[in-house]
Parts: C-alpha cells; structure tokens; sequence
C-alpha cells in the first residue's frame, strides 16, 4: 500500500467527508500534515488520536507563513506521493514540495488554481509556481483548468476533483422532510407561508451583495408579486440590510433566522424554501443547497465567481443573472418559480441532486485521488 502524504495549513471541519474517505482508503494510506487548531479562523476537523495525523502549528510572519517543523519532518520521510495545499506565500509547504520533487517524489497541489480569465502579472506569477514546483494540480473547477491551460499549461497535468460536504450524512437527510412539517416551518417564519420562499444560508458580508436581493424583492412587490426571503446566517451587514428593508417596507416579508451550525436544522430550513440565492460570489453554499434539492440562482461573471457555481447548470438546477443587476435578478426569480411550477417538486429534486451524486462527493474524489497514486 502507497503512502501518500497531505499537507495542508490545516483542515477544516467542513472537509470531513473527504478525509475521511481518504482514510478509509483500501489503495493507499494517507498521512495528514496540518496545524490541529486549523487556519483562516476556521473550526477545524478533529482528528482526536488518529495515528494517521500529525500536528505542524502555523505562524505568520509578515505576508508570510510557515508550518513549525514541517520542513524538518519531510526531509527525514520517503512517501510514494504527496498532495499539497499552498498559495506561493505559505513557505514551509512550498519547500516541503520542493524536497519532495527533489526525492523523486510525485506532488500535486489542490488548489483553486487561476479563478479569472485575465492575462495579468498576478495570473502569470501563480501560473510560473503551478507549473514548475508541481507535477500536477486538483482543481475544484473546470474554468480554472482553461485558464491555466489558455496560459500554456499542459491540460495533461490538471485534474478537476470538484469539492464535497459531509455527503454521507447529507445523503441520509435527503427525502425525510414531510411536507406537513415543511408547511409548519415555513408558517412559523413568516406571516404568509404560501408565498414563494427565497432562502440564503451564509455569513451577510458586503462581498455576498445581498442588498441586491432586498432590491430585486421589493421590485417584485411593485408588480404585485410577494415573495418571502429567509437569511441563514449572520454578519456584519446585517444592521444594514435591515434598514434597507424598512426603508422599502417589506419587513413582514424577511426573516433573520440567525447563524446555524446545525446540519439537519439546516436541512429543514433549505428544503423548506423553493430556492437558494446567492447574489454575490457563490461557493459551498451552491453545494449545500443542491445537495438536499434545492435549486439555486447566482450571477454569471465567471471571473466573480467561485469554482462551485458550475454546478448551476441553467433552466435545469437553477439560474444565472447579470452581475450586479437587481433588475434582472428580479426577472430571473420570476424565471426560476415558473421553471418549479413546470416541474414536479421530485423531478426537481433530481435535477438539483444528480450533479453532487456524479462530481461534488467523497467517492469521486477518493477515486481521482488513488488513481493518481496507484
């Protein structure tokens, strides 16, 4: 069996079902390297006493970062492979690949790769450290696979690998939701629970533009279409959005349910809306929602966007929307209930679930990720 090494800053919480299929793993064994308090202030996964993890803590040092023994730990080890996560600024990483390639040793760096289309010094700068310190990248998408291959990188050392939840625990919740308890909940969150309901499950941040929501509500009221609109979440422009509704005088059609860390509270409250939308950059949140059915709206600039809005397939799954217009915001929730209403709520669910079963999973990943090793 391979040994093959993981090395990450840290891991976190969210990444649990692809850990944990990587240790589960019949073909090769893998060893996971990271600070156990985790990074970018994210709860981390605990691996508790798993002999299969070893702890590096990180630290930072202007625009740098290292990983305190890392460097010293690779030197002394002989893996028949390795996978990295590193931006050109985390260092100990950098190096640890660096020995690696040095020993023979196959490296691939998971990566968001090159997000936009732009041909720009900050672009080439990441395309020269992609396509000399690694013998191949894992993207979570297949635009960054064309921008770095429209910069010259041979299409023959990338490999999409899409990204994954907890889809074991989210498949189980799947389908249990009655319809009698999702009437309850929608009338326990608004005044008119027949209403079509909007949700958007995520921090209110400025970049998430959901001012742009609140407006695309309100220029449905002014044609007599009342739709009710359900955030998950809280942040620091909440006070804001809050006035911008009261301004409007929509507030009996809004709710604040707060942050839940909760995964099947999450479930009930997603599935208990007809729609997810996400008027900014769109990333897990498109994940999470199609996972349990639900479709999704975001916008269509693509160099806006993160690499999980491919799984928006238009007309089919949901819809896309010029950036940074309510007005045609407005027009595409119109278009996304009709598309509801012409199907039946099952084949929507379908719809929305097949892409997360074919690409956005564990078993996919798992599967990319020992055939490389093999």
């Amino acid at each position: 069996m391979n040994k093959i090494l993981v090395i990450y800053p840290g891991f976190p919480h969210y990444r649990v079902g692809i850990i944990e299929a990587l240790m589960n793993s019949t073909r090769n064994r893998y060893m996971f390297f990271g600070d156990k308090k985790g990074y970018n202030n994210v709860k981390p996964y605990n691996f508790k006493d798993s002999a299969d993890f070893k702890d590096f803590p990180s630290y930072k040092i202007g625009p740098f970062y290292f990983s305190r023994g890392l460097v010293r730990y690779v030197i002394s080890q002989k893996p028949d492979g390795a996978i990295v996560h590193s931006p050109p600024n985390w260092i100990s990483i950098i190096i640890a690949a660096f020995i690696l390639r040095i020993k023979g040793v196959k490296v691939f760096n998971w990566t968001h790769g090159i997000l936009t289309n732009h041909k720009n010094l900050k672009n080439r700068i990441y395309f020269v450290f992609y396509k000399y310190l690694f013998n191949g990248l894992l993207l979570y998408g297949n635009l960054a696979k064309q921008n770095l291959i429209n910069l010259g990188l041979n299409k023959e050392k990338v490999k999409v690998i899409y990204n994954s939840l907890d889809y074991k625990e989210q498949v189980k919740l799947r389908e249990t939701l009655s319809e009698n308890e999702r009437q309850r909940i929608r009338a326990s969150l608004f005044d008119s629970p027949n209403n079509d309901q909007l949700v958007f499950i995520g921090r209110l941040t400025v970049q998430k533009k959901l001012n742009l929501l609140i407006e695309a509500i309100k220029l449905l009221k002014d044609e007599n279409i009342y739709v009710n609109l359900l955030f998950v979440g809280d942040g620091d422009q909440k006070k804001e959005l809050q006035s911008q509704i009261d301004r409007y005088k929509i507030a009996n059609q809004i709710c604040f349910y707060g942050a839940s860390y909760d995964e099947t509270q999450n479930y009930k409250l997603l599935s208990s809306s007809d729609c997810c939308v996400a008027p900014g950059e769109i990333g897990l949140t498109a994940m999470h929602s199609l996972m349990f059915g639900v479709p999704v709206i975001s916008h269509s600039d693509m160099n806006r966007q993160m690499p999980e809005f491919e799984a928006i397939l238009p007309n089919v799954n949901g819809v896309l929307f010029e950036y940074g217009n309510a007005e045609d915001l407005k027009e595409q929730i119109k278009n996304m209930i009709k598309l509801i209403k012409a199907k039946s709520n099952l084949q929507m669910r379908k719809d929305c679930y097949k892409i997360m079963d074919e690409y956005y999973n564990p078993n996919f990943q798992v599967n990319l990720i020992d055939s490389i090793f093999k």
